[in-house]
């Protein structure tokens, strides 16, 4: 049994589901964003192992029959509700968020990938480090809060700033609204000032791309695609995003060097994880320089306009452990 853990609207969650029912291996969408008011587990702990279930409304996944699960940006539990004080709320939430993943990392099933492992491996200064321990060019990148370092550092060489995290989005009535894309800008040196010093700010040197690529890989196999856009060009922004759903930009399957490809598998072995989305700068030496790896990114447009079969993949890899899983229940 694979068990899906997502939210309700996801298009790469979709392509997988649709990859694995064309297999024909029993799996279960769930989103734990829907505990405790739509989710039910009862987990107990004997003799060394945790057996129980997993429940909704319509489906009941025994524990010990899990195989392998895929998390893909689910939502986190959430015990609001009328009535209930919001500091009493957030309580009973993280209680749930700790019982359940508590139980789920326990069973002998195949991640793709945890989440904790996810959050470890989205730190960027450290993913810096990791990349250049696998023998990937990265480019050098100062973190502060100083506007005086940021000055200096942003006068010696053309660069740009890019944020360290996703920036979250509120709506009008101050519940979590669609994530805000932040897009990567070069900077003008005179142009820093004191508002650095309300946050830690990650500058990086600027390439100057002839193509971008964007990588994913699955478990040992490696899907890139090729993107060519404005971006970098003289008066264009040097983000490749700002160009999606436009006729300036498009995506072909591409070859990955060597060296990138021991790299990448070896960064994503560091930190024990099954799937990375990596995006490189390519520049006019055909040196791919590392820029960052999301450890959760979604495939679906690769997958689109590249006609690389990565959710085949992703299905293929989950299919197996359970192949697997099987066995050992034969």
């Amino acid at each position: 049994m694979i068990v899906l853990l997502t939210r309700d609207l996801d298009p790469t969650a979709d392509m997988v589901v649709r990859a694995l029912g064309a297999t024909g291996t029993p799996v279960v969408r769930m989103d734990p964003g829907d505990l405790p008011r739509a989710l039910e587990l009862t987990g107990r702990f004997e003799e060394g192992r945790w057996s129980g279930t997993l429940r909704t409304s319509h489906r009941s996944v025994d524990l010990g029959e899990v195989s392998a699960i895929y998390n893909r940006r689910p939502n986190v539990p959430d015990a609001s509700a009328p009535g209930i004080r919001p500091e009493d709320a957030e309580w009973a939430s993280n209680e749930c968020y700790e019982g359940l993943y508590g139980v789920l990392y326990s069973l002998p099933a195949l991640w793709l990938n945890r989440p904790d492992r996810n959050r470890t491996a989205s730190l960027k200064p450290l993913q810096l480090s990791v990349a250049h321990a696998c023998g990937l060019h990265a480019p050098a990148t100062l973190v502060t809060n100083s506007p005086a370092a940021a000055r200096a550092f942003v006068s010696e060489s053309p660069s740009v700033v890019k944020t360290l995290r996703g920036v979250p989005q509120r709506d009008a009535d101050g519940q979590p609204g669609r994530p805000l894309i932040v897009y990567t800008w070069e900077v003008d040196p005179h142009k820093v000032d004191d508002t650095v010093a309300q946050s830690l700010c990650q500058f990086q040197r600027r390439v100057v791309p002839e193509y971008e690529v964007r990588l994913i890989v699955v478990g040992m196999s490696l899907f890139a695609a090729r993107i060519d856009s404005p971006s970098g060009q003289v008066g264009e922004t040097t983000d490749w995003r700002a160009y999606q759903r436009t006729d300036k930009i498009t995506y072909t399957p591409i070859d990955v060097p060597e060296d990138v490809h021991q790299g990448v598998l070896a960064y994503l072995a560091r930190f024990d994880l099954l799937y990375g989305a990596f995006d490189f700068m390519v520049d006019a030496e055909g040196r791919w320089n590392f820029l960052e790896c999301n450890p959760n990114g979604q495939f679906a447009f690769v997958e689109y306009w590249a006609g690389l079969p990565i959710a085949r993949a992703v299905a293929d890899l989950l299919t197996q452990a359970d192949a697997e899983h099987s066995k050992t229940l034969a």
